[in-house]
C-alpha cells in the first residue's frame, strides 16, 4: 500500500532530495542539510525553491524566489525593493551590504537571492559567469530550471522541519 503514494510522489510530484552544499542560505538551511524538494504548479515571491544551477551544468542550487516576471527589482540600504516598494525579509540575520540598481524580471523568469546574500551567488550577481563577462550585474532564471519547491529538511535529525516559504511581502509600490 505504500508503493502507490510513493510512485505519485516521485513520479506524479518529482519528489527529489539534495544535500545543500553552501552557506548561501543561512540560517534557514545549513552546510550539509539534507532537503526534500516537490514540484508544483506555480511558484510564488518568498518560496524556497532549487534550481538547475546556471554556472555549472548538471549542479542544483537552492534559493529563495525574491521576484517574479515582471517585477522591478533594487537592493539599495541594506534591503530589497520590489516594485518600489520595501521587502520585509526577518529571515535575513544581517542587512545587504551591496548594491544592485532597478532589474526589470522578464515574463516567465525568476529573480533568486540567498538568504545569507552577502556571501551567495546568485541572481544579483551571476549574469556575468552565465554570459562570460567580467560585469557583474543581475540575471533571472527561466521559471522551468526550477527543480521543485523545498518542503521539509528531513536529516540530520536535529533539524528536522517542515519548510515553508515566506510569502514575501513589500510596502508601497505597484501591486
Amino acid at each position: 500500500m505504500l508503493a502507490v503514494p510513493l510512485i505519485y510522489l516521485f513520479i506524479g510530484r518529482g519528489m527529489r532530495f539534495f544535500r545543500v552544499p553552501s552557506t548561501s542560505m543561512e540560517p534557514t538551511i545549513l552546510v550539509s542539510d539534507f532537503i526534500l524538494t516537490l514540484r508544483q504548479d506555480g511558484y510564488e515571491r518568498g518560496d524556497i525553491v532549487v534550481v538547475e544551477d546556471p554556472l555549472v551544468s548538471g549542479d542544483y542550487i537552492v534559493k529563495r524566489i525574491i521576484a517574479v516576471g515582471g517585477d522591478r527589482v533594487s537592493i539599495h540600504g541594506g534591503a530589497v525593493f520590489i516594485n518600489g516598494g520595501y521587502a520585509s525579509e526577518p529571515y535575513r540575520l544581517e542587512p545587504i551590504d551591496y548594491s544592485m540598481e532597478d532589474y526589470v524580471v522578464d515574463e516567465g523568469d525568476v529573480f533568486l537571492l540567498g538568504d545569507n546574500s552577502n556571501w551567495s551567488v546568485d541572481s544579483h550577481n551571476w549574469a556575468a559567469g552565465i554570459e562570460d563577462s567580467e560585469e557583474v550585474r543581475p540575471g533571472a532564471v527561466p521559471g522551468d530550471s526550477i527543480v521543485g519547491r523545498v518542503r521539509c529538511i528531513y536529516l540530520p535529525l536535529e533539524r528536522m522541519q517542515k519548510l515553508r516559504g515566506y510569502p514575501l511581502r513589500y510596502l508601497g509600490g505597484a501591486a
